[in-house]
């Protein structure tokens, strides 16, 4: 201990409850689920080969800033299609990405907050609840964006 007190902090809800609602959720009907998600997607999308005898390779940062227009016309389209712009970006990155790798099936993965809505408490409980969840982006060359 620091010295620390906790007094005038708000009581937090125990991880305990957390692991507890785990336990009652059906496992079967998500991997059932998952299993269907991810049907006919058999094997992982690589933007580069998966030589293990290279080096690793470091990626770069890249920057830049929207302007007014374009955060308008996201703004716009997303009201327009009743869409996130999570949504959107992911869309754009699985355009991309099947560009880069000739494929019209892509998945990869998304960071998401695993704090479950239906569990009370949940807002005030300590810890990082995220996780990664395939995304699949089935592109079809008939259709326009």
């Amino acid at each position: 201990e620091a010295g620390g007190s906790t007094a005038g902090l708000p009581e937090v809800t125990p991880y305990r409850d957390y692991l507890e609602w785990l336990t009652r959720q059906d496992r079967e009907a998500a991997q059932d689920a998952w299993r269907q998600a991810l049907d006919g997607a058999d094997e992982p999308t690589l933007t580069t080969p998966a030589d293990r005898d290279t080096q690793p390779v470091h990626g770069e940062m890249v920057s830049a800033v929207a302007d007014a227009a374009l955060d308008e016309g996201l703004r716009e389209l997303v009201q327009a299609h009743g869409l996130t712009l999570n949504t959107v970006v992911q869309g754009a990155w699985g355009l991309l990405v099947g560009k880069l790798t000739g494929r019209r099936d892509v998945v990869f993965g998304a960071s998401v907050a695993g704090r479950p809505l239906d569990l009370p408490g949940m807002e005030s409980m300590l810890g990082l609840f995220i996780n990664t969840v395939p995304v699949r982006v089935r592109l079809d060359p008939a259709q326009t964006v």
